[in-house]
């Protein structure tokens, strides 16, 4: 066996992504990990350009990190780029003849969307440490002032005539009052869950409640309700209001982000065990898909962060409250959007043994 074959054994051999690419962009060499990750043969991918094989282009991309490689002298370099959903971890190694001149650019590749999720699943949950401390100060140092106005308020104006303009300020003041505490109990509920009654339950349930609760709203913003329901999910050890707080919150969101109306996806699944998306046992799991505006994908990763908000109405507390509950259930809850195209939210929860 010569030097070629053995380069070719190894070549395709290798588990990680590795291609080989001349200096016009065209691909000359992929291995099996290339062709399982875009899902095209080798057949299909040799002998065309990278940018029509990767990225579906007719001239090569503006960004193209591979133009940098081939007009400097750069040793091996490592970025990351999105291929299809994955996104890869690239090392660059410029090719270079006998001469100096530059032959192509050989990279070998490895996904890691799995780690990236975790590391900002970890930033996450530091966020939520610290935004939970904080939360958990205010409510201390604001709480007792807050109730002291309301009773001062309240007090004014039982010597006042309803009728009296300054007894209609007062009472807007003791509106606004109400509205603080109840975004203090919001706070506290974040900071300091209130104990949790855990019961055997079917997920249906707190979906059905939460949807009845909030029928008028449905029906008056024009919303259909789609539902799918899994008959084979078994029973979940769950808090039922806890999860009913935590659906009506998602609700909420997919209502307002359909002004003009639209159709919401109620769907349950029983996930088997073994799956990479279960974990070691069965699971349950919830899809909430809507129609809606979507959310900007710069907006993504801090959507369970507390007080992120693109509402002026809405507190930034629903989804920090609702990741805080999934995660105390033992469970899981992530978000897919797409601006102009709605968004699916998919919550599992351990299926009872």
């Amino acid at each position: 066996m010569d030097y070629k074959d053995k380069f070719k054994g190894i070549f395709y051999g290798v588990v990680d992504i590795v291609s080989l690419i001349d200096t016009d962009y065209t691909i000359l060499m992929v291995n099996k990990a290339y062709e399982n990750l875009l899902n095209k043969s080798a057949d299909e991918c040799i002998g065309n350009k990278c940018y029509a094989i990767v990225r579906n282009r007719h001239e090569p991309c503006e960004d193209c990190p591979l133009l940098h490689s081939w007009v400097g002298n750069d040793p091996a370099e490592k970025l990351v780029i999105s291929l299809g959903n994955d996104e890869v971890l690239i090392t660059r190694h410029p090719i270079y003849d006998d001469h100096g001149a530059l032959q192509g650019v050989f990279e070998i590749g490895r996904v890691i969307t799995g780690e990236l999720k975790m590391q900002q699943e970890i930033q996450h949950q530091g966020r939520l440490k610290i935004m939970g401390e904080l939360a958990s100060s205010i409510v201390h140092e604001i709480k007792n002032p807050l109730a002291g106005i309301g009773l001062m308020t309240v007090s004014v104006m039982e010597r006042l005539n309803q009728k009296d303009a300054l007894y209609q300020d007062l009472d807007s003041i003791l509106h606004e009052v109400h509205r603080l505490e109840g975004l203090l109990e919001s706070l506290m509920n974040f900071a300091k869950p209130s104990p949790f009654v855990i019961k055997k339950a079917h997920i249906h349930q707190p979906l059905d409640n939460t949807l009845s609760l909030l029928s008028k709203k449905l029906s008056s913003g024009r919303i259909k309700i789609r539902k799918i329901y899994d008959p084979k999910a078994p029973k979940v050890m769950i808090d039922s209001a806890k999860m009913q707080q935590v659906f009506f919150n998602i609700l909420l969101n997919s209502i307002a982000a359909m002004p003009g109306g639209g159709e919401i996806t109620v769907q349950t699944a029983l996930l088997p065990a073994g799956e990479p998306a279960a974990g070691q046992g069965q699971r349950v799991q919830v899809i909430i898909q809507d129609t809606g505006v979507g959310i900007k994908e710069e907006d993504l990763p801090y959507v369970f962060d507390p007080f992120f908000s693109k509402s002026s109405q809405g507190t930034g507390l629903g989804l920090s409250i609702a990741f805080k509950i999934i995660e105390l259930h033992h469970g899981s809850i992530s978000i897919q959007s797409q601006e102009g195209k709605g968004t699916t939210v998919r919550i599992t929860i351990p299926a009872c043994s």
